[in-house]
């Protein structure tokens, strides 16, 4: 049987892992006192912004020190691109499994209990891969931005304590990571959707149809003789 829902969901996942893991952006400030020296810090999959240092003082030839980003998303940004990849693979092993291989597909009902199964793991994965990603690229906007992040906030950086003592010149853009979660839930949609279609195919479905119709006023019991 070969589903309609295979090359939707192979384009789908592949558009979700590559928005994610293609990503990269930057964060550009300028200390007043020292406008030529602009600050850029530059980050991207897998967004361990922890990482992402700038040495300090900025308007000082002499670095003596070393300014990191708080927190990142690693964890998030990888479970979600794993669950991309896993998806993909799996979508290219039932293509050919479904044309190649559709005689013993229709004839083992464990097979097909399998896919149902697995398609179920992949629902599930897919709603917490896209939560969790949701979560994390809302950090990786909030760590990113010096005044919600506390960038010009932070004893490390004193240039910027002062108020307006340094200016945000572009705060990155996210519209790659915006779309990364749209298509993460329509992942999950689709596969919610394909469910049915995987489960009318399953032994369980086709016994509940093949149940003779029971007349009215008698029981189930009294219709099998």
């Amino acid at each position: 049987m070969f589903s309609p829902r295979l090359p939707s969901t192979q384009v789908l996942s592949i558009f979700a892992f590559a928005t994610t893991a293609g990503h990269d952006s930057s964060t550009v400030f300028t200390v007043k006192a020292c406008p030529n020296e602009p600050v850029k810090i530059s980050y991207g999959y897998p967004y361990d912004l922890e990482s992402e240092c700038f040495e300090t003082p900025v308007c000082n030839a002499t670095k003596t020190g070393q300014f990191c980003l708080r927190s990142g998303s690693q964890s998030s940004a990888q479970f979600y691109v794993f669950v991309g990849v896993i998806v993909f693979l799996y979508c290219l092993a039932a293509l050919v499994l479904y044309i190649f291989f559709d005689d013993l597909y229709r004839k083992n009902s464990r097979i097909i209990i399998g896919d149902f199964v697995i398609s179920i793991v992949i629902t599930l994965l897919w709603i917490i891969g896209s939560s969790a990603w949701a979560s994390g690229v809302s950090d990786v906007k909030m760590y990113t931005d010096p005044y919600d992040g506390e960038i010009f906030q932070s004893d490390d950086l004193p240039e910027c304590k002062r108020k307006d003592s340094c200016i945000l010149n572009d705060d990155g853009n996210f519209a790659g990571l915006n779309v990364s979660i749209i298509f993460g839930f329509l992942n999950f949609a689709v596969w919610v959707g394909n469910l049915w279609f995987l489960y009318k195919e399953t032994p369980w479905f086709k016994v509940q149809q093949t149940k003779p119709p029971t007349e009215p006023g008698q029981s189930p019991e009294t219709n099998m003789y």
